[in-house]
């Protein structure tokens, strides 16, 4: 049965603008139009909606269970898998959860699709589509469309489309192959970026290939490749020395290094960048020293200090503010123009080491940061000086998502 969550605020929900779909009004002349024609944004089993229906996937690591709750209602659902969870994604309407089996595909029931100048807002019943048999599953990338999951032992990503998965077909529909290795291949305009090693085991470079294989964009150097993350301005790879932007045009691919200034004056570089989605902003920890500030559109890095080793960061994608989570607990807004903090609140229990790590998770309006040692997680204002609009109480937070974006 559903468990209902309350929340530790007085209130249980929070006002949320109400979106509004930007497609036309029927015209005079659609009487005549055949009643088999589908609307616009059509998509079979699911229900439009006037708002994002977002929600929080949160999966205790140890066990695998999970809670799927909507943030709108309140209401709750199981979300788990069987057995232990190292890292979930997500991609779209679907969390994929790397298990020691492979990778398990849940529905989380709620998806944006963005046409550019509008939006439509889907439900569907959440639930389990099943397991992609992928042996040494590793890192996991979509672009809404495709879903990459590399095999590190085989050298390959195995590609899913979201149109099969919708459909419950979990078969693969390509394959590009690399060689065995740490890599990734993420799914890029109708291409593939895929990683690549010389020989050591560890990513050090990308190329980008199409459907068929066929390299499109030779090798580019990235020693010490650490994450991506998909930007309006192109795919971004941390890497030893900076970054490495790869973009695409109409077909055309190009890549671009963006250095640390002053080689990163002896901080160590940014293993992993979060940032909101569909922002060229990205922040992640320099190690005990700050936080390092990425603006893809700009090309720029910037070093923020912090009062305290920062244990997760994010951009907001304002310009103005980077959130960061420091070992003592406390939440930060660093801000990117000046290098000051302009906020800084006591959040969650001091980091524990060996324990799981906080998460900031962003969206347009508010961001959520998860408490795995209280089993919380918090929705902040971030623009009203990290204020707490509410806290949620759930089974366990080691992994958080944000779904229905």
């Amino acid at each position: 049965m559903p468990r209902t969550t309350t929340p530790r605020t007085a209130a249980l929900l929070f006002g949320l603008p109400l979106l509004l779909s930007a497609c036309a009004e029927p015209g005079p002349d659609t009487a005549s139009a055949p009643e088999t024609a589908e609307p616009h944004g059509f998509i079979a089993g699911a229900q439009e909606n006037s708002e994002p229906q977002t929600g929080l996937l949160t999966v205790n690591a140890a066990t695998g269970e999970g809670q799927l709750l909507s943030l709108l209602t309140g209401d709750t659902s199981d979300a788990g898998v069987g057995g232990p969870v190292t890292a979930a994604y997500r991609d779209g309407r679907y969390a994929l959860m790397a298990t020691g089996a492979g990778v398990e595909v849940f529905d989380t029931g709620a998806w944006t699709v963005d046409h550019g100048e509008h939006k439509h807002y889907y439900s569907a019943e959440p639930g389990s589509v099943g397991p992609l048999q992928v042996p040494d599953a590793g890192a996991v990338a979509g672009d809404g469309t495709s879903i990459a999951v590399f095999s590190e032992s085989g050298g390959y990503a195995s590609v899913y489309r979201h149109k099969d998965l919708d459909a419950g077909n979990l078969a693969e529909s390509a394959r590009i192959t690399t060689s065995p290795h740490t890599g990734v291949v993420v799914p890029y305009e109708g291409h593939f970026v895929a990683s690549l090693a010389a020989g050591s085991g560890a990513a050090d470079g990308v190329e980008v290939r199409d459907a068929g294989g066929l390299v499109v964009l030779g090798r580019q150097d990235c020693q010490g490749l650490a994450g991506h993350a998909a930007t309006r301005a192109g795919i971004v790879f941390g890497c030893s020395d900076g970054a490495l932007l790869v973009s695409g045009d109409g077909g055309t691919f190009s890549a671009e290094k963006i250095l640390y200034p002053d080689g990163g004056a002896g901080r160590p570089p940014a293993t992993h960048l979060d940032h909101r989605p569909g922002s060229n902003e990205l922040a992640g920890p320099a190690g005990d020293a700050g936080v390092w500030h990425l603006d893809a559109a700009k090309r720029k890095w910037t070093f923020l200090p912090a009062p305290a080793p920062v244990v997760a960061a994010s951009a907001v994608g304002d310009g103005r503010r980077v959130l960061a989570v420091a070992a003592d607990g406390s939440l930060l807004t660093l801000n990117p123009a000046t290098g000051a903090v302009d906020a800084q609140v006591p959040l969650l229990a001091p980091a524990v080491p060996g324990g799981a790590a906080p998460r900031i998770l962003v969206d347009t309006s508010r961001a959520y940061v998860s408490d795995p040692a209280r089993s919380a997680v918090h929705e902040i204002d971030y623009a009203d000086g990290l204020r707490v609009a509410r806290s949620f109480d759930v089974p366990a937070a080691d992994i958080v998502l944000e779904t229905g974006l």
